[in-house]
């Protein structure tokens, strides 16, 4: 009698066995910015450590090799101004552009309200608004589409992520401009 084992259904046990001889060890709260420990998820508390945190898988963690341009302005009108920035470098970027990321303040973190992809610079600002927030003017070409600049509105809860499809439309002008056609600096996740 010859007997055949079930690998991947042995190492599933095996590993329910393991775990519920460790179920009393509970683990530690990790510390939050301020030092405190917490049981909740520690929220970065500037936009380059939000933006290395966010873009880390993209990069396979190498997140000294990202680089960026930011700029803040209030984008809804309730005077806190919005973080726009703008993310490159090696993985991040093909013919069509890099990514614009909108992240609005959430307490002591950010919430994202924007991840666009394929955007060349410059990057501006309308003064047109959909659903009370302003529209941005981004710049689009390559990955075989002519250039031109794009109207993206924002929906009611983000952004619309392409914007070389509708909603986004064409305009003439860019608008104020916030990320300026520019060398991006490395990013720095400690600033």
């Amino acid at each position: 009698m010859t007997l055949r084992y079930n690998c991947p259904l042995l190492l599933a046990i095996a590993a329910t066995l393991a775990l519920a001889s460790c179920k009393g060890e509970e683990p530690k709260p990790e510390p939050t910015a301020t030092g405190e420990t917490s049981d909740a998820v520690v929220t970065p508390v500037t936009a380059e450590s939000w933006l290395a945190v966010h873009f880390a898988p993209d990069v396979r963690g190498e997140t000294d090799k990202l680089l960026y341009a930011s700029v803040e302005t209030d984008l809804d009108g309730d005077g806190t101004d919005e973080v726009v920035a703008y993310v490159g470098g090696p993985l991040m970027c093909g013919t069509g552009g890099c990514n614009l990321v909108v992240l609005k303040r959430d307490g002591e973190g950010f919430r994202q309200v924007g991840d666009l992809s394929v955007v060349q610079l410059p990057v501006g600002v309308l003064t047109t608004k959909t659903n009370g927030w302003r529209d941005l003017a981004v710049s689009v070409s390559g990955g075989g589409r002519p250039g031109g600049i794009m109207r993206v509105p924002f929906d009611g809860k983000a952004y619309a992520d392409n914007p070389t499809v509708s909603p986004a439309g064409p305009v003439d002008t860019i608008g104020k401009v916030l990320v300026k056609d520019e060398p991006l600096k490395p990013l720095d996740p400690a600033e």
